[in-house]
C-alpha cells in the first residue's frame, strides 16, 4: 500500500483513522492527542507531518488532493492552502510579484494588504472609491479609476478589495480588463467572497480573468478559524512553484492539521450542501427585517459608484431612522443574546451561513423588533478617506526605528503603523503619510464614541523617529 495512502484516500479519513488506532505518540505536539476539557475528540486529530498525512509545503498526497478540489471549484489553475488566514495569502501574493513593484489599491484596502506591500517592499498608490451618499456607504474602485491612474502612472498589480466588509462588489472582470491593458496584473482580497462559487444566486467571480485572489474559508464557510485558500488564476503568469515558495516564507512550517481539515470538510459541505436552501431563508428574513419600524436592510439599492452586485448572505441592517446609531444597537442586540460581526456609526453587520439554526433568525427579528427608539437625527458623514503627504515609503515607515506619540499630539509626525477602526480595519492613518489634524481629530472622536481603534494603544500611535527619514 502507498505511504502516502496508508490511513486513508482524504484528509478527514486519514486524521480519523491515526486518532483511531491510537499509536504510541513519539511526535509532536506536546498534548499527544489526550482529551482535554478544551478540546476533546479533537485533540486526537492535531497530528504532524508523519507518513501518510503529507506535507503542506510541498504537498504530494491527501493535502495535494485537498488543493486540487480546491482549485475545481473556484475555477483556478492551482489553489493553495492557508494556515494564517487571507493575511497570509496577501503576503504570499505581494511577495510572488518580485521586490520594489508598484502597486495600486484602494484606500479602503485591509490594514494586512499594507503590511503585505511593506515586507515586499512594494511602492503603494492609493485611489479613493467614491461615496454613495443614497446609501451613506464607500463605493468601490471602478474600471475607469484604474485606466485613469495607470494612463497616468503604470503599475505592476492592482490590488482591489472585493466584496468589502459590507457584501459590496466591484466590477472585477471590467477592473482585470484595464490592468491587464496596462501590462498590470489584477490581485484581489475576496476574503468576504469565499461562497460566492455555491450558487448562481451569488455574485459571480472571474476566475478566468483574476490573475491571484485569496478567500477566508473561515468566514463564511465552516472553516475553523484562520482557515483560508489562496487562489491562482489560469491565465496567471506567476507559477504555482513561485507562490507555493512565497506562501511557505510566510506562515509556519508546523502546520495545524486541525486547521488543513476543516478547509477539506467546509469545501466537502459548500458542494453537497450548497447555499440555494440557506439564500431562501435569507430572502424570507431580509423581509421580516424590513417590515420592523426603522430599519433599512441594505441591498441592490446600493449599486452603482463602482459597485456592481451585493452579497445576499451579508445582512447591513441601517438603524438611524429609529433615532438610534449603530454602537447602541449593537449593545441592546448583544444583551438580548444576539451578537453581529460589527457595527458602525449608522448600521449593523451580521454575517449569515448555512449553519445558522433557524431559532437564530427568530432571536434576532424579536431583538431588532425591541430596540429602544432614539429622538437625534443622524446625518451620515462619509467614511474618512485622505491620501496624506507620503514622506517615505511603507517599508521604511513600518520597519523603521519608531517612537511612541500621544495619537492628540501627533499631527505633523509621520505614521509608522496603519491605524483605524476595528472591524473593518481600514487604515485611516497609512504608513509613510504625514497625519494631519483631520485624521487625528476623526479617531479621536471615534474612540470617544466607544469604537474600538488599532495601530492606536493607550491613546499612543507610533510615528517614524524623523531623523530616520532624513
Amino acid at each position: 500500500m502507498s505511504r502516502q495512502r496508508r490511513y486513508g484516500r482524504t484528509l478527514p479519513e486519514t486524521l480519523g483513522e491515526y486518532s483511531r488506532r491510537s499509536p504510541a505518540r513519539f511526535h509532536m505536539p506536546g498534548h499527544k492527542g489526550q482529551d482535554a476539557p478544551f478540546a476533546g475528540k479533537l485533540a486526537g486529530w492535531d497530528i504532524t507531518e508523519l507518513d501518510g498525512t503529507d506535507d503542506l509545503a510541498g504537498p504530494q498526497g491527501v493535502i495535494a488532493r485537498t488543493e486540487r478540489e480546491y482549485a475545481e471549484a473556484y475555477g483556478a489553475k492551482a489553489s493553495l492552502l492557508l494556515v494564517g488566514g487571507s493575511t497570509a495569502g496577501l503576503s504570499t501574493m505581494a511577495l510572488a510579484l518580485g521586490q520594489k513593484k508598484r502597486v495600486l489599491l484602494g484606500r479602503d484596502c485591509h490594514k494586512a494588504a499594507l503590511a503585505a506591500l511593506a515586507l515586499a517592499d512594494h511602492a503603494a498608490e492609493f485611489v479613493l472609491p467614491a461615496y454613495d451618499e443614497a446609501c451613506g456607504i464607500a463605493g468601490m474602485l471602478t474600471p475607469e479609476q484604474v485606466h485613469e491612474a495607470l494612463s497616468e502612472q503604470p503599475a505592476d498589480a492592482v490590488l482591489i478589495t472585493s466584496p468589502n466588509y459590507y457584501g459590496m462588489c466591484a466590477d472585477l472582470a471590467a477592473i482585470a480588463d484595464a490592468a491587464h491593458a496596462h501590462g498590470a496584473l489584477l490581485l484581489v482580497d475576496a476574503a468576504h467572497g469565499a461562497h460566492f462559487p455555491f450558487s448562481k444566486r451569488l455574485p459571480d467571480f472571474p476566475s478566468d480573468k483574476v490573475d491571484m485572489w485569496c478567500v477566508s474559508a473561515h468566514k463564511t464557510l465552516s472553516a475553523f478559524t484562520q482557515s483560508a485558500v489562496l487562489h491562482i488564476g489560469p491565465c496567471c503568469p506567476i507559477s504555482v512553484e513561485q507562490a507555493r515558495r512565497m506562501r511557505n516564507m510566510v506562515q509556519t512550517s508546523s502546520p495545524s492539521y486541525l486547521l488543513m481539515v476543516s478547509l477539506d470538510r467546509a469545501l466537502n459541505l459548500a458542494k453537497t450542501l450548497g447555499f440555494e436552501k440557506h439564500l431562501d431563508r435569507i430572502e424570507i428574513l431580509r423581509q421580516r427585517i424590513g417590515r420592523i419600524n426603522g430599519l433599512k436592510v441594505l441591498g441592490r439599492e446600493c449599486l452603482g459608484h463602482g459597485i456592481t452586485d451585493t452579497d445576499p448572505t451579508r445582512l447591513v441592517i441601517d438603524v438611524t431612522e429609529r433615532g438610534i446609531d449603530g454602537r447602541l444597537a449593537d449593545a441592546c442586540l448583544t444583551e438580548a443574546g444576539v451578537v453581529c460581526e460589527m457595527s458602525d456609526a449608522y448600521r449593523l453587520v451580521l454575517i449569515t451561513t448555512p449553519q445558522d439554526p433557524d431559532e437564530w433568525y427568530d432571536r434576532l427579528v424579536d431583538g431588532l423588533t425591541h430596540l429602544p427608539y432614539g429622538t437625534k437625527t443622524i446625518i451620515k458623514e462619509p467614511p474618512f478617506q485622505s491620501v496624506g503627504l507620503r514622506v517615505c515609503s511603507l517599508r521604511q515607515a513600518m520597519l523603521g526605528p519608531v517612537e511612541s506619540v500621544p495619537l492628540a499630539g501627533a499631527v505633523g509626525r509621520i505614521a509608522a503603523s496603519p491605524a483605524g477602526v476595528y472591524p473593518p480595519g481600514l487604515a485611516a492613518l497609512v504608513p509613510g503619510e504625514r497625519i494631519e489634524a483631520a485624521v487625528a481629530d476623526y479617531l479621536l472622536r471615534l474612540q470617544a464614541l466607544g469604537f474600538s481603534l488599532f495601530g492606536v494603544d493607550g491613546g499612543r500611535i507610533g510615528c517614524v523617529r524623523e531623523e530616520s527619514v532624513l
